[in-house]
């Protein structure tokens, strides 16, 4: 049986990634809003300013939850803490499913001139 590292104990006793789930879920309600659906969040149609404001605090939170987490147990592996990160969203993905979409894309600006 592998051992759990002491970084994924703490944040499953303590959840600092609380405040970055709770705008995860403000965003999937804005994605709602908008009508965008789980492809269009790949190449998203338009950027509604909410929704880049909450997708650049999303960095600053990510950036604080891996300091405050080196701070405490040294250099902790990049691809493991998102791997870790991104299985706790999924998480709100099932709670908060995104409509089919129907947002047509203008691909006009996609070209390459």
């Amino acid at each position: 049986m592998e051992k759990k590292a002491a970084w994924k104990k703490y944040m499953d006793t303590i959840h600092p990634e609380s405040e970055l789930a709770n705008l995860y879920r403000k965003l999937r309600h804005a994605f709602n809003r908008v009508g965008w659906s789980e492809e269009d969040l790949k190449k998203p149609p338009y950027y509604p300013q909410d929704i880049m404001n909450g997708y650049h605090k999303m960095g600053n939170l990510i950036n604080d939850l891996k300091s405050e987490l080196i701070s405490y147990f040294g250099n902790i592996d990049n691809k493991e803490l998102t791997d870790y990160i991104m299985s706790k969203l999924k998480q709100i993905d099932l709670e908060i499913p995104l409509k089919n979409g129907n947002i047509k894309r203008n691909n006009s600006r996609d070209k390459d001139y």
